[in-house]
């Protein structure tokens, strides 16, 4: 082998480490989901557009983030809402915590159970007309939207022998074994 092989080889050899650890009780291993290789999944859902009853709810591409010292991701997005009153629209920003749930029938890891954290609007003389129930069922729309389209999908080799998944000190962790 030349240089060049073994550099290659090698550098392989460091990532993988880097990603990969065995399980406490050495019956599987641990393997972290980068991500920003998370972002771009859900990135390729969004912008999505949402009607209610009270106007219409565009949701732009939201951002999930690693929170240090939690079993929770961070959820970001911003969203513009708008109706008959505010035909312009209002724009604004939610934070969600969120868990993780993995549907081995279509392989993909989803968001699960999340929580809101902040609601703002960036326009805050506008948001004095937003009543209280608007706010709420903006945040519940907005979340329901998220959770329903998986933000990974785990490829089909890999996906039989998942037996666990975790968010551990703000990283996505898939457990394998068999």
């Amino acid at each position: 082998m030349n240089y060049k092989q073994i550099l290659l080889i090698g550098t392989f050899i460091l990532a993988l480490a880097g990603c990969v650890g065995v399980t406490p009780d050495g019956r599987g291993y641990n393997v972290s989901i980068p991500i920003n290789v998370i972002n771009t999944t859900v990135g390729q859902n969004f912008p999505q557009s949402q009607k209610t009853n009270y106007g219409t709810l565009m949701i732009d591409k939201p951002n999930l983030l690693g929170k240090q010292g939690s079993n929770k991701l961070g959820v970001g997005t911003t969203f513009t809402f708008s109706n008959m009153f505010i035909p312009n629209g209002i724009k604004g920003s939610l934070n969600l915590s969120s868990g993780l749930r993995y549907n081995p029938n279509d392989r993909g890891l989803y968001l699960a159970s999340p929580m809101i954290d902040e609601l703002t609007f960036q326009n805050f003389s506008l948001s004095s007309y937003i009543t209280p129930q608007i706010r709420n069922m903006i945040g519940d729309i907005i979340a329901k939207q998220i959770i329903k389209k998986p933000i990974y999908h785990i490829n089909s080799m890999g996906a039989s022998f998942v037996r666990g998944i975790s968010v551990e000190n703000g990283n996505v962790v898939l457990t394998l074994g068999l």
